[in-house]
């Protein structure tokens, strides 16, 4: 082994990743990004204060109403 230990950059894994996901299909870009996303449903069904977690969700969206609320009202579409 030599020493010392060489990790790779991390800029440059992620851009290798990139690549690699901008090679696949649409099908299967939609099926690793969902795959991805759920663990954090499960979790989110199995906690135990669900309440929050629906607090949080409309918060989010409350203030994506408001954001494009601002944008219609500065840009008129």
């Amino acid at each position: 082994m030599e020493l010392p230990i060489r990790f790779p950059d991390p800029f440059d894994e992620a851009a290798r990743r990139c690549r690699a996901f901008q090679r696949l299909s649409p099908d299967e870009r939609l099926r690793q990004l969902l795959q991805a996303i759920e663990p954090g449903f499960v979790l989110a069904q199995q906690s135990p204060h669900p309440e929050i977690g629906k607090r949080l969700v409309q918060e989010r969206e409350a203030e994506w109403r408001r954001i494009q609320k601002e944008l219609f009202r500065r840009h008129g579409v």
